[in-house]
């Protein structure tokens, strides 16, 4: 069985809860050591192992004499259904984040690889097949990356649509370009959470201890073929993923 906590993991839990759930807001000032001691009955170098570990998953501010600060940094609001249209010239992150009174960006590199196990399984292609791989590190300005978001296509759709072989596909992206082509796309996406792995803690700035979400998303056609799939690896406090949905939807 897995072993329970330690005390002060669980002071530090409690306390990411309410930061990540809003309870919190930025700019606010944790009760003392001597208060967090009392009210989790703890003894205050525990307390100040806690408040280490919120430092470290990014949470809050250490001010020496002061205390612990809530981060200022704001989440973008990211509305799930960003990439089923075009705003403007962008569809996806962008358009959630400038929504948001953010100025977003993204760096993006391009080339052509052998398909793992992994992505071949949800491409529906065999494993080692030649893919274009689309990789992007997106985030607003002045601040940590928000996430990855690696994309992999199949080669005759690339054939189809030699424009994405480019970083910049043109206006609404990559899927804006599917549809031009005569795709009618349906979306499905997965979402977990767990911790980053290495190359992760140094592209997003993270932490190890610091939670990510990984989300999956497929692509497919009017013909229930898989088009392209998508990798997103998102600082889960950077980020707040929104869904709409509904019977009149």
């Amino acid at each position: 069985m897995p072993r329970p906590p330690t005390k002060a993991q669980a002071i530090t839990n409690a306390l990411a809860a309410r930061i990540v759930e809003g309870e919190l807001d930025p700019g606010t000032w944790l009760p003392s050591e001597r208060e967090l001691a009392r009210r989790y009955e703890a003894d205050r170098s525990t307390v100040r192992r806690a408040l280490r570990m919120l430092a470290e998953q990014g949470l809050v501010q250490l001010k020496h004499g002061s205390g612990a600060q809530v981060r200022t940094a704001r989440r973008v609001r990211r509305a799930a259904a960003d990439i089923t249209r075009q705003v403007g010239a962008w569809r996806g992150f962008h358009v959630s984040a400038q929504k948001d009174g953010r100025t977003p960006y993204t760096r993006t590199t391009v080339s052509e690889v052998e398909a793992s196990e992994r992505v071949a399984r949800r491409l529906d292609v065999p494993p080692g097949t030649r893919v274009l791989e689309r990789a992007r590190v997106q985030g607003v300005e002045g601040e940590p990356p928000i996430q990855t978001a690696t994309t992999w296509v199949n080669l005759d759709v690339v054939q189809q649509i030699p424009v994405l072989r480019e970083v910049d596909t043109g206006p609404g992206g990559i899927y804006s370009r599917l549809e031009e082509a005569g795709h009618r796309i349906t979306f499905e996406e997965a979402v977990t959470c767990r911790l980053p792995c290495a190359d992760e803690q140094d592209t997003l700035e993270v932490g190890p201890n610091r939670p990510v979400l990984t989300l999956w998303r497929r692509a497919y056609d009017q013909d229930g073929r898989v088009v392209e799939v998508t990798h997103r690896v998102v600082v889960g406090d950077r980020h707040e993923l929104v869904y709409r949905y509904g019977s009149g939807a």
